[in-house]
């Protein structure tokens, strides 16, 4: 039986609240008659069957492979793309089909500007690669022409300071034999003297031109015509970067123009990628004129073959769903058919809630339609029955026939005139039958609301030491019983409902501890139905009165609500 446990005193009085609205809700609703029942107890008789504990929930058909057309144009701005033309949704398509078309106007004016950005830096490109060639044509010139004329002039200049020096030298020697003899003046002779110094400094300024021309001048025009050189190579990269980027730029342009219209890449049938949102949210309609975003789905295109539902199991019966369990699919489009699947897959976390869904859980689970049946259509909306458990020919009764008794379970059997209280041991229940393990047998009559019959009976007492630790009045009956209200399968607890007893729910409604409910302690829904509780109309409900409602609760007459399974107040 699966049991959940509850310590928090907040939900124990909410719960309890929710008791209180039942019960007044059945007594404004029946006029109930407040004497003793002549008519004995429904009755119910122990039959064999086939247990079958399912899971129900809504679900909703889709494709398990659907190829999802999606807005691939990059966002200009802070808006999207409109849609110019969509193919009607519900076509067939098959590969190559046009599915969507996109405005592409504006891709269009920047492609043009574009290619006037690569025109530019394309002629950038040429002018640094002729100036590059220029630069090193210039390095050439210098190495093989300039330089080797200039030296060459100081080679002629130096060879000719030399022959000079050579001429100057004879003519002083020639004055000099002249003078002796009388034929020329001193003066004479000092010009010729004078004029071989001179040829001698030419001569040596010609050398030093030629030493500063080959290891200075050389050097220094070798440098800077490599650094021309250096600088044009670099002038060239950057301008070829820029223009490979500007390229790039106008291939993406093309490619986005390319991509405004929008192919089918494999055959199926276009169902719109509409999102319909609640509670202020701005629902997205897919139609002519419409806007998308950049990777926003605008068409789905679902495998007819491989069908599932999608179904969302609350969190209180998620460990109870497997992969492989067996389901039965209903579908509303189909009422006369229905469907097999298997649990293929669960989510490990629950799906994302809205804001009032409160903490309420829930795990999406899909289910695998087997076969290839036709007429499928995703959307559509199903009904999935997940076989959680199923046990063929043991002893069943149904929930209400069972209540629980320190820890043990209860139905009552007939014995005479009188009841006798017959402990039974339960195994799986699907919330409407328990398997009875041990206890009774095929055949056997037991009483439907055993719980309201439980005061007729003999049962176990407390033991004393736990009688004497419960806080409850003198007046409280000394068997504390509960109902069984649902038995759960093993794993999970009863709910706290489940758990209190008439007197419990007394006791906490009295307040002051003076035996009574005043009409001040009782909560606002009981005060509704205060005056039918109240029989002797002293203001106020006494313990037999309490009690009276909740028989008349765990009765259930024909034809009249109330807590399943007897359950009190």
């Amino acid at each position: 039986m699966l049991r959940a446990g509850f310590s928090n005193r907040a939900v124990l009085a909410i719960v309890g609240l929710l008791t209180v609205v039942g019960l007044v809700t059945w007594l404004l609703a029946t006029e109930v008659d407040w004497t003793p029942a002549k008519k004995g107890p429904l009755m119910h008789v122990v039959k064999r069957g086939t247990f079958l504990h399912e899971i129900v929930e809504n679900g909703e058909v889709e494709s398990a492979s659907n190829i999802e057309i999606r807005c691939e144009v990059k966002a200009r701005g802070a808006g999207g793309v409109t849609i110019l033309k969509v193919i009607p949704e519900g076509t067939y398509v098959q590969p190559g089909d046009e599915l969507v078309r996109l405005d592409s106007s504006a891709l269009e004016n920047e492609l043009n500007q574009q290619k006037i950005v690569c025109s530019n830096s394309e002629a950038a490109v040429i002018t640094a690669e002729s100036d590059l060639a220029a630069a090193k044509i210039a390095k050439r010139e210098y190495l093989e022409g300039v330089y080797v004329l200039e030296q060459n002039l100081i080679k002629t200049k130096q060879f000719m300071a030399r022959e000079a020096q050579r001429q100057a030298e004879q003519n002083l020697r020639y004055s000099e034999g002249l003078a002796k003899k009388g034929y020329v003046t001193e003066l004479r002779v000092e010009t010729d003297r004078i004029a071989v110094e001179k040829a001698k400094l030419d001569y040596s300024s010609a050398e030093l031109e030629l030493k500063v021309l080959r290891e200075y001048t050389k050097e220094k025009q070798l440098k800077q015509l490599e650094s021309a050189i250096r600088s044009a190579e670099a002038r060239l990269r950057s301008a070829e970067a820029s223009h490979q980027l500007d390229v790039e730029q106008r291939q993406l342009v093309e490619e986005q123009i390319a991509k405004c219209t929008i192919l089918a890449e494999e055959s199926g049938q276009v169902v719109y990628a509409n999102e319909y949102r609640r509670h202020g949210g701005q629902d997205i309609i897919i139609e002519e004129g419409t806007m998308v975003r950049e990777r926003q789905a605008i068409i789905r295109l679902p495998d007819p073959r491989r069908m599932q539902v999608k179904a969302k199991i609350n969190e209180a019966k998620i460990t109870l769903v497997a992969e492989g369990m067996p389901v039965s699919i209903h579908l509303d489009a189909f009422p006369d058919r229905d469907f097999q699947g298997v649990v293929e897959r669960v989510n490990e976390y629950p799906a994302p809630a809205a804001w009032w869904a409160g903490n309420v859980k829930e795990y999406e689970t899909f289910v695998k339609i087997l076969g290839s049946p036709e007429g499928l259509k995703p959307g559509l909306t199903a009904e999935v029955r997940i076989e959680v458990e199923s046990i063929p020919n043991v002893l069943l009764v149904k929930v209400q026939s069972l209540f629980e008794h320190l820890g043990k379970y209860y139905c009552v059997l007939r014995e005479g005139e009188g009841w006798r209280a017959q402990e039974v041991k339960i195994g799986s229940t699907n919330d409407k039958f328990v398997i009875i393990q041990e206890g009774l047998a095929e055949g056997d009559e037991i009483v439907l609301g055993a719980f309201a019959y439980r005061d007729k009976v003999d049962l176990p007492k407390p033991p004393k030491d736990a009688a004497s630790k419960r806080s409850v009045p003198t007046a409280t009956p000394p068997a504390p019983t509960k109902a069984v209200g649902t038995p759960k399968p093993p794993g999970k607890a009863k709910s706290p409902a489940a758990r209190k007893t008439a007197a419990e729910m007394f006791a906490e409604f009295d307040k002051n501890g003076d035996g009574k409910i005043d009409e001040s302690e009782a909560p606002e829904p009981m005060r509704q139905a205060f005056s039918k509780i109240d029989q002797d109309a002293d203001k106020s409900i006494s313990r037999e009165e309490w009690n009276a409602a909740s028989q008349m609760m765990g009765r259930r007459p024909p034809g009249q609500g109330g807590p399943p399974g007897g359950a009190q107040p």
